[in-house]
């Protein structure tokens, strides 16, 4: 019986291809984390165009609802996107529920929705599960990870120089010529001739 036992015993003491063990657990930990590292980048990569989709879409629905309706702007934006972005391609990256006009408060980074007004816009772009178009994993599917939900918003407002508020602006001759009275912040402003023919301290010339 010790003859049987003997063989046995040496071989269960034996370290002999000890580093092809190691080996299999190093290659499975770099293989974990190559397949992270590149789901991370294209989930950067996705995250990125949908915020040049949200980007562009709050910029373009912005400058049409100057002129339109928040419907024609909304419409306009949609467009943009889907041409530049093909449900194809990337699926529906934007609904007409996710552009939103109202104003911003730069302070709290606060948005609230009033579809009449034309100062703001929120945009939301997404690349969801439920909308069959989430970012598909490329190796982190083998660890349980299939899918990846992304989503980005955008909000942009318009600016208003103040002398478009406070003031007088014209592409061509400012003349002021009566007996106005010209308190301080004031603007007047022309892209060829200003002329002012009283005392315009505390008025602010461009």
């Amino acid at each position: 019986m010790a003859h049987i036992q003997e063989p046995f015993g040496a071989f269960s003491k034996s370290e002999d291809g000890g580093m092809t063990v190691l080996g299999l657990y190093v290659s499975v930990a770099m293989f974990i984390l190559g397949g992270l590292a590149v789901d991370v980048s294209s989930l950067i990569a996705s995250r990125t165009q949908l915020q040049v989709a949200a980007d562009m879409a709050a910029h373009a629905a912005l400058y049409s609802r100057e002129k339109n309706t928040a419907d024609v702007a909304r419409a306009d934006a949609l467009d943009l996107v889907q041409t530049s972005f093909p449900n194809g391609g990337f699926g529906e990256l934007l609904k007409t529920a996710n552009i939103q006009f109202g104003t911003y408060d730069r302070a709290t980074q606060t948005f609230t929705v009033d579809n009449t007004s034309k100062e703001a816009v929120y945009v939301q772009t997404e690349r969801l599960t439920a909308n069959n178009n989430a970012v598909t994993s490329l190796l982190m599917q083998f660890a349980g990870y299939s899918e990846w939900d992304v989503i980005t918003p955008s909000v942009f407002e318009v600016f208003r120089p103040f002398c478009l508020r406070d003031g007088w602006i014209a592409e061509g001759v400012v003349d002021s010529q009566a007996n106005n009275t010209f308190e301080s912040g004031f603007c007047l402003h022309s892209n060829t001739v200003m002329s002012v023919t009283r005392d315009m301290s505390g008025l602010c010339t461009r």
